[in-house]
């Protein structure tokens, strides 16, 4: 018994490897654009991904489904958001409040990921298939 599970998440941690969580330990991981079966200890489990402490939402799955892991918005436009900062200090007169501001700010945006979900996992249809 098992479950197919591919990875879309663009070229957020694209060089690293997913963790994937079935019932709470550790199985199994999969790269970008690539898909692994993992196999279910009963018909049906609770899956989640992690990757360097950024995590996933957890969901139900069953014997056969198809899952998709893709990036959150959030993550997607925080590397984005970083740089529109770091080109807005440039207006600032004093490099202390450049330096000060930029890491603030950065330090900000990269602990919001560690708190919010930086992937979605998502169930296929059997329709979809």
């Amino acid at each position: 018994m098992s479950i197919t599970i591919k990875r879309n998440t663009g070229w957020q941690g694209i060089s690293s490897k997913i963790q994937i969580e079935v019932n709470g330990e550790k199985t199994d991981s999969v790269m970008e654009n690539n898909s692994v079966d993992v196999e279910l200890p009963d018909g049906k489990a609770h899956i989640k991904v992690t990757q360097f402490g950024i995590k996933s939402n957890e969901i139900a799955v069953k014997e056969g489904d198809i899952i998709r892991i893709t990036s959150t918005r959030w993550v997607r436009m925080s590397f984005p958001l970083i740089f529109i900062i770091s080109l807005f200090t440039i207006f600032l007169p004093n490099l202390t409040y450049r330096l000060t501001i930029f890491l603030i700010l950065g330090a900000l945006i990269v602990i919001s990921i560690f708190l919010f979900n930086g992937f979605h996992l998502s169930v296929f249809d059997r329709e979809n298939r």
